[in-house]
């Protein structure tokens, strides 16, 4: 007897192998149909599949149906230039020596300070809270005047986690690295920062100011210590704490190079004393500093002294016995305190001369004394100090009978023995070093002066702007982390253009066309002006009830390209 018709469908599963060795399983309803007497499909559905080397199956996302998705949340923030600052920080490391110094919401707070005072071009801090509402930070929570006050004063009191931060920075130089050490000043009108004192005002305006000494990486192209001192303390004598906290840092016999602003023989001592690698650059009329000048003056003269990275530039080296007199402040090994004690060290003393500086020098000197006869024989007899000796060693001055007119000459004697030092600088080191590179490493120095623009025009350093010197300290330390950021973004743009420079083989026309564009942009713009560019790339996250969901700005060939060979978004 047959099986009875009952109309009933049956609910069973297929699995299909595709290619890649996934298994995809459908869920299949089969029915009867008495007119054909077969099976046949009603409907078949995707459950999920099984991928390859697995047994577990995977089921798919539910099919959306119209009018079931409903938007929960959604959000839109500019990401491009933040996006690349956080690549900074990762890869430069300084935001995990912040993270390691201080406690998180410390550290959180001040990374988001950072980056705002460089993605902003150095705005003040009260358009923080407003900037930050368009741009994600480390910081999530609104960083308001009462929280980076708190911030400030609590990190400036943090001497511990300051430290730990300089000596974490120290550690990523290496071995034997070479440190430009100079100063500069913060003018204020306050009376509440009692470091604030007359002294040589760098800006020239005139108000009481706040020093701030800085070591800086000159191959590595990064700032590592900072400290602060009153206004009134001069450069010459501001070293001698920096040869005590060098002490501090692991570094592997660093190099400090100075300026002529911080020369003197008791510094020179110092450097030597302390086994402290040192070039400075020294003034060329000091007297045994001629006598060196004098004696390389024919090996200077011959084709071979010529720089070879810049052909205006000759120059020598000469070795000398220095001796260094000091008055003992202990009693040790049968010598009394209080006794002239005299040392002799090894100095190298690297002799340079440019023509040109010659010629442009003998010009202003030229110039300003015949602007000082004139003053002279216009009746003025009140001048500068400077410029009274240059009166007395340079001109005549002279009456002819009584009461007769005033007759200015020039002494040609001594202007001649003057101008015979015209156009020779000198550098002294107790290192054994080529001329050349001492030069190299001298110039890499003016570096410092960059930096110290950078601080006061675009991270809004110019003046303290915080009532106490502690909060003082702490705001000066995240202008420091800040300075971090810009000095590690603007040497890897740097090696993104060295690179866009350099015609290798295997590369398709388009791309070579396409770096061209790049080279060029980048020579356009500043740093400032990339990241403004960048900042117009918006990601907005849509969060609804079955997915999330985020897309960003559309990016031209050229702007990838650019991120690409930075480093942004790659692992």
């Amino acid at each position: 007897m047959a099986k009875p018709i009952t109309g009933k469908t049956h609910v069973g599963e297929r699995r299909e192998k595709r290619p890649n060795g996934d298994i995809y399983v459908y869920e299949r309803i089969t029915a009867y149909n008495e007119k054909t007497k077969k099976t046949y499909t009603a409907s078949q559905k995707l459950k999920g599949k099984i991928k390859a080397g697995t047994l577990e199956i995977v089921p798919t996302r539910p099919k959306k149906r119209k009018g079931e998705v409903r938007v929960t949340n959604a959000t839109r923030q500019h990401t491009g230039l933040t996006d690349i600052l956080e690549w900074v920080g990762k890869a430069s490391g300084i935001d995990d020596d912040v993270c390691a110094s201080f406690s998180q919401g410390d550290a959180e707070k001040m990374l988001s300070i950072a980056r705002y005072w460089i993605g902003s071009g150095g705005n003040t801090l009260p358009r923080l809270e407003s900037w930050q509402v368009m741009h994600p930070l480390p910081y999530q929570e609104a960083i308001t005047e009462d929280v980076y006050g708190k911030l400030f004063k609590d990190v400036g009191r943090n001497e511990d986690g300051v430290q730990k931060y300089f000596s974490a920075r120290a550690v990523r130089l290496g071995e034997s690295p070479v440190l430009a050490f100079d100063s500069t000043t913060i003018s204020t009108y306050s009376e509440n920062q009692s470091e604030a004192r007359r002294g040589f005002n760098k800006d020239g305006d005139g108000l009481n100011t706040i020093k701030l000494l800085t070591l800086y990486s000159v191959k590595a192209r990064e700032p590592m210590v900072f400290s602060k001192q009153p206004g009134n303390v001069p450069d010459v004598i501001s070293i001698e704490n920096t040869l005590t906290q060098l002490k501090c840092f692991n570094l592997a016999k660093p190099l400090i190079v100075t300026d002529n602003g911080y020369y003197s023989q008791k510094n020179m001592m110092e450097f030597a004393l302390r086994n402290v690698k040192f070039l400075t650059l020294v003034d060329p009329n000091i007297i045994w500093v001629r006598e060196v000048v004098d004696e390389l003056r024919t090996t200077i003269a011959g084709m071979s002294s010529t720089c070879p990275f810049d052909p205006s530039i000759c120059g020598a080296t000469s070795r000398k016995m220095h001796k260094f007199s000091r008055v003992r402040q202990r009693s040790r090994n049968g010598k009394v305190a209080g006794e002239n004690e005299t040392i002799s060290r090894r100095l190298y003393v690297h002799v340079l001369y440019s023509p040109d500086n010659e010629a442009k020098k003998e010009l202003a000197f030229r110039k300003d004394l015949l602007e000082l006869k004139a003053q002279i024989e216009e009746g003025k007899d009140e001048f500068t100090e400077s410029a009274q000796k240059k009166i007395d060693k340079y001109l005549s001055c002279s009456r002819k009978g009584r009461g007769g007119r005033l007759k200015v000459g020039f002494n040609d004697e001594a202007i001649t023995e003057a101008k015979k030092y015209f156009g020779y600088f000198t550098l002294v080191s107790n290192q054994t070093m080529d001329t050349f590179t001492a030069l190299e490493n001298y110039r890499l120095r003016e570096k410092i002066e960059e930096l110290f623009a950078v601080q006061k025009g675009r991270l809004d350093g110019a003046r303290p702007r915080t009532w106490y010197p502690d909060n003082l300290r702490g705001r000066q330390f995240t202008q420091f982390v800040s300075l971090g950021y810009h000095c590690f973004l603007t040497k890897k743009i740097k090696e993104v253009q060295a690179r866009l420079r350099k015609k290798e083989s295997g590369k398709s026309k388009s791309l070579m066309k396409l770096e061209k564009k790049l080279e060029t942009w980048l020579a356009q713009r500043s740093l400032a002006q990339t990241l403004d560019w960048f900042d117009c790339i918006e990601t907005t996250r849509v969060q609804t009830a079955m997915a999330d969901y985020r897309w960003s700005t559309e990016s031209v060939a050229r702007d990838r390209l650019f991120l690409k060979y930075l480093g942004v978004g790659t692992k």
